[in-house]
């Protein structure tokens, strides 16, 4: 058997001194003393041992799991089945879809009823659009099936039965001999020769302004690395090689440089301003690594978005671009905005708390990782969330007005918005520090003001959605070409996301935009009608119709 001694020599230099305490407090007599002191450590150990599993269950679901940030309400009846006792009343009820909704005293989740889904009958297909070329193909029947056989006359045409067949041409390449003519005067030929001006738009490279929307388009759009463009055009027999196609990329990013800086212009200078930011590793050869992290920030505003790139992520970048901004910055906890100063370090604050705003996706999110981290009482929020996004979605489908939708928020939304606040104050003194709940609610409670503050106008948004949804073609396309090869190259990723992602918001074809604003900008367009070529103005004129002849452009 282990001596005492013997016990107390293997222990850790740590436990070893608590052991010493413990017997210096026993020895004394002072036993209340002894029990706080190893209930004071019990406590901490649980909290650390809770906290570490938290955090490496949230790692294991974030590195094999679902990255999808619904729940279903199925998922919320299991949990709240889970919670018993400690769910509210009438919380899991109201989530269920009961017909008739729970009223404020008998249900924590006051909120409409779903619409009722269609019906999963088989349907009508789609038509097809209607821009598309057509061309008809008569199909004869076979001569031995026309005359007749009972006595033997001619069969004749009383009609056909018209069926479509949705067919695919590919994109070809063509060239485009350019003869500038050239004139002279037979009785003066001092005077020279008067040749005509050349159209192309690029001087020293080959490429008409479709080729160069391809390349943008493809890159941007469809996330394709230019190497795998450089194969792809193999296929069609034409040799361009990866730094050929960088080159013309980056031509043809500086036309249309001017038409991101008003967009910029547009974007920064609206009334709402709604951001956030994504990192892209950008290549350096200053750096230890080689390659540093650079940040691409996504603007939305005044119907349009703005990408636009900083070295790193300190907040004299987004401070730099907003110096004349005196509107709404939406987004999300970045500490950075505080720090933001007008005019220098004595400046002002460009958005001071009371002009920013907060986003219900990012809150919504911290509980739903609790959730599925296997924390039920995370559920009590989400169904609290759901009720508000749904009064949301409601207001968008009426399609009301700005005033509408306040007064709806009004009547609706805020009182839910109370309760969830009352619910996450009270819980978050009960948690255990460092778990994702805990987290989760000190981050709600940083941002109460701020999201609060989105109900209090009808032309905000509760959430940051938008932007989120634009940065996502900017991780799709990292996950593709992996970094950017310089600052400069990371400033011009930032035009073409600037570009294209503007086109996207207005439905814009983006190869027929790129094709017509590259051939009018190099055509000498006005600096003073740039307004005309901006997506949403784009959008409107008869060059924005679909037609076939765009395809033609490739």
């Amino acid at each position: 058997m282990t001596s005492p001694l013997q016990s107390q020599a293997q222990l850790p230099a740590d436990l070893a001194d608590v052991r010493r305490k413990l017997e210096q407090l026993a020895a004394a007599g002072q036993i209340p003393e002894l029990i706080e002191l190893v209930l004071g450590l019990l406590v901490q150990l649980r909290d650390k041992n809770t906290a570490l599993s938290a955090r490496l269950a949230s790692a294991l679901r974030d590195l094999y799991g679902r990255k999808s940030q619904q729940v279903s309400t199925e998922q919320l009846m299991l949990m709240f089945a889970e919670l018993g006792a400690e769910a509210p009343p009438g919380a899991a009820g109201s989530e269920l879809g009961a017909d008739a909704p729970p009223q404020p005293e008998q249900g924590l989740v006051p909120q409409p009823p779903e619409p009722p889904k269609p019906p999963r009958g088989r349907g009508g297909r789609a038509p097809l659009p209607e821009h598309l070329p057509r061309e008809t193909r008569v199909v004869p029947v076979p001569q031995a099936e026309r005359t007749c056989p009972q006595c033997g006359a001619d069969k004749q045409c009383i009609g056909h039965r018209t069926s479509e067949v949705l067919e695919f041409v590919p994109a070809q390449f063509k060239i485009i001999e350019e003869q500038r003519e050239k004139l002279a005067c037979p009785r003066c030929p001092e005077q020279g020769v008067t040749t005509a001006d050349s159209e192309k738009v690029m001087d020293r490279g080959r490429p008409g302004p479709g080729l160069l929307a391809s390349i943008l388009v493809e890159k941007f759009e469809d996330a394709m690395p230019l190497y795998r463009q450089s194969q792809q055009y193999a296929r069609f027999g034409v040799s361009l090689s990866p730094s050929t196609l960088g080159d013309w990329s980056a031509f043809a990013l500086d036309v249309l440089a001017p038409v991101a800086e008003r967009i910029e212009e547009r974007v920064l200078g609206s009334f709402y301003l709604r951001a956030d930011d994504t990192g892209m590793r950008v290549l350096d050869r200053d750096h230890p690594a080689g390659v540093k992290r650079g940040h691409i920030w996504a603007f939305v505003g005044a119907g349009l978005v703005a990408f636009l790139y900083a070295p790193d992520w300190k907040a004299k970048h987004p401070a730099a671009l907003l110096q004349g901004f005196t509107g709404y910055l939406q987004g999300d906890g970045y500490a950075g905005y505080g720090a933001m100063l007008r005019g220098g370090e004595d400046g002002e604050m460009i958005v001071p708390e009371e002009r920013r705003l907060g986003c219900g996706m990012h809150i919504r999110a911290k509980f739903e990782k609790a959730a599925k981290g296997g924390d039920t009482r995370a559920a009590v929020a989400l169904s609290y969330f759901k009720a508000i996004y749904r009064i949301e979605a409601a207001c968008k489908e009426e399609a009301l007005s700005t005033e509408a939708r306040l007064t709806r928020r009004q009547e609706r939304s805020l009182p839910v918005v109370d309760e969830l606040y009352q619910w996450i104050h009270e819980l978050h003194l009960r948690l255990v520090p460092g778990t994702p709940l805990c987290i989760a609610t000190q981050y709600a409670i940083n941002q109460e003001a701020t999201w609060r503050r989105c109900f209090t106008d009808g032309h905000f948004e509760i959430d940051n959605g938008e932007v989120e949804r634009q940065l996502r073609r900017v991780a799709l396309g990292r996950k593709n070409y992996l970094f950017a090869g310089s600052d400069k190259g990371a400033e011009r990723l930032a035009i073409g996301y600037t570009i294209f992602g503007s086109c996207r918001m207005h439905g814009v074809n983006p190869l027929a935009w790129a094709t017509d604003v590259i051939g009018k900008l190099q055509a000498g367009w006005p600096r003073g009608r740039l307004d005309e070529l901006l997506p949403d103005a784009w959008a409107k004129s008869p060059r924005a119709a679909p037609v076939a002849g765009d395809a033609d452009a490739t």
